[in-house]
């Protein structure tokens, strides 16, 4: 009980924890070692330590960067700062893996994401066009509200008791699922917004395919024949106009790339900085842009391929939840490349838990469900 313990307490933090701190806080410091403990505790469990065997191209991986980049001149702090997010989603995914009662940790990790997405909307002055809430609540960029959309589905659906309880009952779900939108709209932050609508096609093509793409062709020609209209409305609430910050990520994006087309193999490695419109970067607004800069093919590799074979364990749940589950992995990816969350220390963190307690949640239930279809009918008096 301690990892799951210091897993909720460490996930009910995050709810007051600076997107960007400057410097290690009593706060920050409280944070770490709970997720510390939930991860060591964590390693007692056989399942954590299974996925911790898998996750060993990582340690290669950023290994090889941290010399590469030592071999190419990088900034030794930085390197550390850039392998400090590979550690923390480890540590979360070992603590996910390792906790004694996943659902408490899912649904702990639901309510946080509500109360971004309330405390977002909350500080907003007014909801005219021109007006969002990264204005006046900058923490919502994290994306949680992505995560939240799909975890409520999924706790719901893949309850313990065959029943909805009141935590989770449809109507709940319903407003959950509406506030966290509602979020994610008021943030206008397009790549949210694009995270979503991919997530949510991809839940909807697992559990139905001809529906999704049917839906998807009357949607098509819906925009075609009031294009003038989502054009105002892209204009007025998703900033089409504002072209100066994505012109400015893409130089971003052209020299990352750049500098993986002249070190394709092994990147420029951890610690590398490239200069673009006046200001040093460390990292890029597009998580894919970023792997390949920082680890080339090699390291890209071996960081995907781990994944993947984690994420293939949800192959025995059914159908629903399995495009939950996928639906919500979409969703986090598609917003990652639009952004740079992906170097937020306690987003990452969060993922790992999700993960880890999500892939312990749906094992457990799927196991449920196997001793239920196998058990004797009681014979007749």
């Amino acid at each position: 009980m301690i990892t799951t313990a210091a897993a909720v307490v460490a996930m009910l933090l995050t709810l007051i924890l600076p997107i960007y701190p400057d410097g290690i806080t009593p706060l920050i410091a409280a944070f770490m070692g709970l997720a510390s403990l939930a991860g060591l505790f964590g390693m007692l469990s056989r399942a954590a330590r299974r996925e911790l065997l898998v996750l060993t191209p990582w340690v290669v991986a950023l290994l090889t960067g941290l010399v590469v980049g030592s071999l190419r001149n990088g900034e030794s702090r930085q390197a550390l700062e850039d392998l400090l997010p590979y550690v923390l989603f480890v540590i979360g995914l070992i603590a996910g893996r390792g906790a004694r009662n996943p659902r408490i940790v899912l649904v702990v990790t639901l309510w946080v994401c509500i109360g971004d997405s309330i405390m977002s909307l909350y500080k907003m002055p007014s909801f005219g066009s021109g007006i969002r809430s990264t204005y006046t609540y900058f923490k919502i960029t994290a994306g949680l509200p992505l995560i939240g959309l799909f975890l409520a589905p999924l706790l719901r659906h893949s309850d313990p008791k065959g029943r909805n309880p009141l935590l989770l009952s449809r109507p709940l779900e319903a407003a959950i699922v509406a506030v966290m939108l509602v979020g994610v709209v008021a943030s206008v932050s397009r790549g949210m917004l694009i995270g979503w609508v991919c997530g949510m096609l991809v839940a909807a093509y697992i559990r139905r395919p001809s529906q999704v793409l049917l839906g998807g062709l009357v949607v098509s020609v819906i925009f075609v024949v009031y294009s003038s209209t989502f054009a105002d409305i892209g204009v007025r609430y998703l900033r089409f106009e504002a072209a100066s910050t994505v012109e400015g990520r893409f130089r971003e994006i052209a020299t990352a790339w750049n500098t993986f087309v002249e070190y394709p193999m092994f990147g420029a490695g951890l610690g590398a900085m490239f200069e673009v419109d006046g200001f040093y970067k460390a990292f890029v607004h597009n998580m894919a842009a970023y792997h390949l800069w920082k680890f080339g093919l090699v390291g890209t590799t071996l960081l995907i391929v781990p994944m993947v074979t984690i994420g293939r364990q949800v192959r025995g749940s059914s159908a629903a939840l399995r495009s939950y589950a996928i639906g919500g992995a979409v969703a986090v990816t598609a917003y990652l490349i639009t952004c740079a969350a992906y170097k937020t220390y306690y987003l990452v963190w969060i993922y790992g838990v999700v993960m880890g307690s999500g892939i312990s949640w749906l094992s457990a239930w799927k196991m449920r469900q196997d001793s239920l279809a196998t058990e004797p009918e009681p014979e007749n008096a």
